[in-house]
């Protein structure tokens, strides 16, 4: 991890007078990712920029790590989520691997979230209910953008989306039959809280047929 700026510097400091233990945390919930929930709401509240920013690793068609940032705009009691094109490279090495790895990073509250478990498609009610709530330009470029294909220029991506705004003259943006969205269903989850003298906190949960392993790291 970078070194403490300022700002985290004092995040830390209430952090520590408040003495946030991460295993109380653990205890009062019914499954880790309601922590996932918490901590983001109060990066919210924080008004940090994109709190759901979040690094998404895929394993490559050829074998190899492939990773990118994506927003997680789903987040349920035991399940988190994002939407994508479902020609794009991340949705192809999905279906041909559904296990990823997805990292969570609130520098400001020296708090991480690494999770680990296999992705499948999310349920099309939830999808189209987040489609419909996005900006209506938004989901014009959802129609205009053939994502991770080759691009000549930006002109060729410009003239695309004036061509899908004239498909949508009137009435409401539909939702493309490409586009979706993937749950993550969490089998080892790592929460890592930040503390004086680079003396972080680490658990880690691993899933079990009947609950979770719980395990301290060394920082």
């Amino acid at each position: 991890m970078t070194q403490h700026s300022e700002i985290s510097s004092s995040m830390i400091e209430r952090d520590d007078d408040k003495k946030i233990d991460l295993n109380s945390l653990i205890n009062d919930v019914k499954h880790p990712v309601e922590i996932v929930a918490k901590w983001l709401k109060e990066a919210k509240d924080l008004e940090l920029e994109k709190p759901e920013a979040m690094n998404l690793a895929t394993v490559g068609i050829d074998g190899k790590p492939r990773n990118r940032m994506v927003l997680m705009r789903h987040i349920t009691e035991t399940q988190i989520g994002f939407f994508t094109n479902l020609s794009s490279s991340k949705a192809k090495e999905i279906t041909n691997n559904p296990n990823v790895s997805a990292t969570l990073w609130w520098s400001e509250m020296e708090r991480q979230v690494r999770i680990e478990g296999p992705a499948q498609p999310m349920c099309q009610d939830v999808v189209e209910a987040y489609f419909n709530s996005r900006p209506r330009k938004s989901r014009i470029a959802a129609w205009a953008s053939k994502q991770s294909q080759p691009l000549s220029s930006m002109d060729a991506l410009n003239k695309r989306f004036q061509e899908a705004e004239m498909m949508f003259t009137e009435g409401d943006v539909t939702l493309p039959k490409f586009w979706g969205g993937y749950t993550i269903s969490v089998e080892r989850i790592e929460f890592w809280l930040g503390k004086p003298h680079r003396l972080h906190e680490r658990i880690v949960l691993t899933k079990e047929k009947d609950g979770w392993l719980r395990s301290r790291l060394f920082p």
